[in-house]
């Protein structure tokens, strides 16, 4: 009997191999949950030393860089080069001095494949206007099928994810910022990334699309105090600009400086094309739907750049009574085409103005 239990438990262990877990914990590597202690060099020598030589399967979570309980102090850059199949998990908190001279971005994955980045612990950026460098927090550059989720990041010095790169999801975490500028929630460009079930509170983008992107969706998002939910700017100097296939969905936004913008330079080159924003309410969002060719620049109008196919439909709620419920302000040579309205219900603000733009579903704006 005993054999047949040994020849029985052997057969069970064949047909449902355990997969191997590796815990890469910083604390090892030189770390002190101190807040004083620089967390960056134990970062480095964590992944350096066991991550990169455990990682033996493409299963991400199998190998955990492993942030535990406490509080650690980063103030140095750390870069994750040519990294793939791990999981950086911060259960713990991260805090940045005040260092003047800190730039850069904190935490950096780069040419990367398979980043699982997650929480529940949260990176606290000390950010103020006041500081001359203003470093931002997370970058994942030319990286593809990575997640990024449940931490929570609190006032990023200047950005606080950026994401380029293909098939990359956002998810279920929270960005809670002071209202200054040029501290964007997530700046996503690539194919087919994903952004769900997140909340930002800053003074500056919520969620954004930048050049080049060829599908992009982002569902159920919350922003507050921020600039809304955008497309672009992208630069000046000819730049080229390629986004299509853009689907927002079921959006709040509340006291923002902008609603929905689709925002250029006047000397921007390319296609916007294909852009969907659907389900969004808002309350006192200055500029609620507002597209712009000459968002910045010198005000020439080049032609350059073909804005078309852009639907808003079930917009509710409030904007703000010194700006227009919709503004319309496109290249004459290229007038945006095809720019359709449905169930568009905004009240407290000024008349809508259209300029070079042609559609259906509002009072006031030409066919094409």
């Amino acid at each position: 009997m005993l054999v047949a239990l040994s020849s029985l438990a052997l057969a069970l262990s064949v047909a449902n191999p355990v997969a191997a877990f590796i815990e890469c914990n910083v604390l090892d590597y030189g770390a002190k949950a101190d807040n004083v202690t620089d967390l960056g060099p134990a970062l480095t020598s964590a992944w350096q030393n066991c991550v990169i030589p455990q990682v033996t399967t493409t299963v991400a979570t199998n190998v955990l860089l492993y942030v535990p309980a406490g509080n650690f102090l980063l103030k140095s850059n750390v870069v994750f080069d040519d990294a793939a199949n791990w999981n950086l998990h911060i259960a713990g908190n991260i805090y940045l001095p005040y260092i003047p001279t800190l730039t850069g971005t904190m935490l950096t994955f780069e040419n990367c494949q398979n980043i699982l980045l997650n929480g529940p612990g949260a990176i606290f950026g000390n950010g103020s206007p006041l500081n001359p460098s203003r470093p931002r927090l997370i970058r994942f550059q030319n990286c593809n099928n990575c997640e990024i989720t449940a931490v929570t990041l609190y006032d990023a010095p200047q950005f606080h994810v950026t994401i380029i790169g293909n098939n990359n999801v956002a998810h279920d975490m929270a960005i809670i910022a002071s209202h200054i500028g040029e501290t964007d929630g997530f700046d996503m460009s690539g194919n087919n990334n994903y952004v769900h079930d997140v909340s930002v509170e800053n003074g500056d983008e919520c969620v954004t699309v930048k050049t080049p992107t060829n599908g992009f969706v982002a569902e159920r998002i919350t922003c507050k105090f921020t600039a809304g939910c955008n497309i672009g700017s992208f630069g000046a100097g000819d730049t080229t600009v390629n986004v299509q296939n853009v689907f927002y969905s079921d959006v709040t936004i509340s006291n923002s400086d902008a609603g929905i913008m689709i925002k250029s330079y006047p000397d921007n080159i390319g296609i916007v094309k294909n852009i969907t924003y659907t389900g969004f309410t808002m309350t006192a969002a200055a500029y609620p739907l507002y597209i712009s060719a000459f968002w910045a620049g010198d005000g020439v109008d080049t032609g350059k750049l073909a804005i078309s196919d852009v639907t808003f439909n079930n917009i509710v709620g409030t904007g703000t009574p010194t700006r227009p419920a919709v503004l319309l302000d496109c290249n004459k040579a290229t007038p945006c085409e095809n720019i359709k309205f449905s169930g568009v219900s905004l009240s407290d603000t000024k008349a809508n103005t259209f300029t070079n733009a042609c559609g259906s579903g509002v009072s006031g704006i030409p066919a094409c």
